[in-house]
């Protein structure tokens, strides 16, 4: 139960990032009331479940793993990331690894082969303190900063720039063929030879030449050090700007909702809220203000979203255009606004970033490996528009490729800098 919490945390965390621009009314709840939320939609008290606050070693600087988390990172994955071996590995002393990623693991370079057993030996040693730091973190921006200092500690830590190329082959390797004990008592022994088929017929070998150049865009050197500097500068730069947007009451006083406090009330573990009267000229002039100084919020992309929401519904390729022509707004109105190109090239686009996304050998990678999902039988998972029966249609799903405009469209979404209607912003470094 602990190890899934925390792996929702983490998923958590990814999603948090990924709704800053776009879900305003559900990150003024993080903003407000950050952990107790957080907690509540998760059912996760890592005071309880993750972290022992009660061992007489957990203090500052030094929180430890309940013994649960910690047992099953010291019994199962470190015996087997750091010292099983393939002369000595059997199908009755692997639990996580099978022998075929035992082996994949020992092609590692001298230099790189300790990757694993470094990676989760430091979540042993940081991961209650990271944690920690997430859930008292007071805002977006915080907790951005946590992830991004630790990642960068772990590139810098374990030179994982030089080795990453050798661990995702490996890793990719160990997943073609994976048959881990883990498998087998996790899942429904049913279900196991579909997952088995799926990743044996899966374009891995494309997926790990994407992650390739990606990696390599990230580790890229630059005026600041490395690419990855530059990323997390801008990610944090993007998260405080979603913290000036969304301060208590602001997105509601700029969409005429009233100014509404929510708080928390532990006894009844309830929200309430206070709504202290505002008049509609204080109003008008939050609004003037936010707008004149709209370089330092996110109410103009939110304005975006509002006027045209993204669909969530899927049944053809019309869905998908539809959804990417609305993307593309959405990102424009970060990326293309006249009177913030400053502040966009200085702080939001860097160099680095330009040039990965202009690989478009890396994106015809991607484009492999969708594909292979798309045409690979007998899945229990399909794409909602892109499904077809395995009867007089599957000629079709085989030969099926992704329509022009659909890749146009996907990367002027995630690219908007590049086709701004105006002058595009200059990046930096």
């Amino acid at each position: 139960r602990q190890i899934l919490a925390a792996m929702k945390i983490l998923v958590l965390i990814t999603v948090l990032s990924a709704l800053t621009s776009v879900d305003a009314d559900f990150i003024e709840y993080i903003n407000e009331n950050g952990t107790e939320l957080v907690k509540e939609m998760l059912d996760v008290y890592w005071k309880y479940d993750i972290i022992d606050m009660d061992h007489p070693h957990s203090r500052p600087g030094n929180r430890k793993f309940h013994q649960d988390v910690e047992d099953a990172l010291v019994d199962n994955l470190i015996p087997e990331l750091c010292y099983m071996r393939s002369d000595n590995c059997t199908i009755y002393n692997s639990f996580v690894l099978d022998c075929n990623c035992v082996e994949e693991f020992e092609k590692l370079s001298p230099q790189c082969r300790t990757l694993p057993c470094d990676f989760v030996k430091h979540a042993l040693e940081r991961g209650p303190e990271i944690i920690f730091e997430l859930f008292t973190a007071t805002n977006l921006q915080e907790m951005l900063e946590v992830v991004t200092g630790e990642l960068a500690t772990i590139f810098e830590s374990y030179d994982f720039c030089t080795c990453s190329g050798e661990f995702l082959k490996a890793l990719f390797g160990c997943a073609k063929f994976f048959n881990g004990n883990i498998l087998h008592s996790q899942m429904y022994a049913g279900d196991i030879p579909n997952v088995q088929l799926g990743l044996r017929n899966l374009d891995l070998n494309s997926l790990n030449k994407f992650f390739n150049k990606l990696i390599g865009g990230i580790c890229a050197d630059t005026s600041s050090g490395k690419c990855y500097n530059d990323l997390f500068s801008s990610v944090q730069y993007l998260a405080g700007l979603a913290d000036n947007t969304l301060e208590p009451g602001n997105y509601r006083r700029y969409y005429d909702e009233g100014y509404v406090q929510w708080a928390y009330n532990s006894w009844t573990m309830e929200y309430e809220t206070v709504e202290p009267p505002v008049s509609e000229e204080e109003m008008a002039r939050f609004v003037n203000r936010m707008k004149k100084d709209k370089c330092n919020n996110l109410f103009r992309v939110i304005d975006t979203f509002k006027d045209d929401e993204l669909p969530t519904t899927f049944s053809d390729e019309d869905d998908w255009r539809e959804f990417f022509d609305r993307a593309q707004n959405l990102m424009s109105s970060l990326y293309c606004d006249r009177k913030c190109k400053t502040e966009i090239g200085e702080d939001l686009y860097p160099c680095c970033l330009k040039d990965i996304l202009n690989n478009n050998k890396m994106f015809d990678h991607l484009e492999d490996f969708i594909l292979s999902v798309y045409k690979t039988p007998d899945l229990d998972f399909y794409w909602d528009g892109f499904e077809h029966s395995l009867g007089n249609e599957y000629n079709h799903r085989w030969n099926y490729t992704i329509p022009e405009d659909l890749r146009t469209g996907f990367m002027k979404t995630i690219h908007a800098a590049k086709y701004c209607e105006a002058r595009n912003p200059t990046c930096f470094n």
